[in-house]
């Protein structure tokens, strides 16, 4: 069915703002929502990314410290075998006037 040249002037003197537009607009919520969706994530995995280089660096401090207390231990026990020598004792005991025990000295209570 041809349009008369009438038809065509009268719809084209309708402004836009009258003219119904066939197709829908789209809603712009939902590429709003998967921009925010999109920030939330890469946040999110900066942050996780932050946690594990800093517990990263706490776990090298706490292996630091593990090798620098056993080094410690192991001169602390050194020490202690030192301090505790039977050949040790035996030469300080003249220095604070102590002897071996003599028969009747000890006693045992029951």
């Amino acid at each position: 069915m041809p349009r008369t040249e009438a038809v065509v002037k009268a719809e084209s003197a309708v402004s836009p703002r009258q003219r119904k537009s066939p197709v829908k607009k789209r809603s712009r919520l939902a590429p709003a929502l998967l921009v925010v969706a999109i920030i939330v994530v890469g946040f999110a995995t900066l942050l996780m990314r932050l946690e594990v280089t800093q517990e990263g660096y706490r776990l090298s401090a706490v292996r630091l410290d593990i090798v620098k207390l056993e080094d410690q231990n192991r001169r602390l026990r050194l020490t202690a075998a030192q301090l505790s020598s039977h050949d040790r004792l035996r030469a300080l005991a003249p220095k604070y006037h102590l002897e071996p025990v003599r028969s009747g000295q000890v006693v045992i209570v029951q």
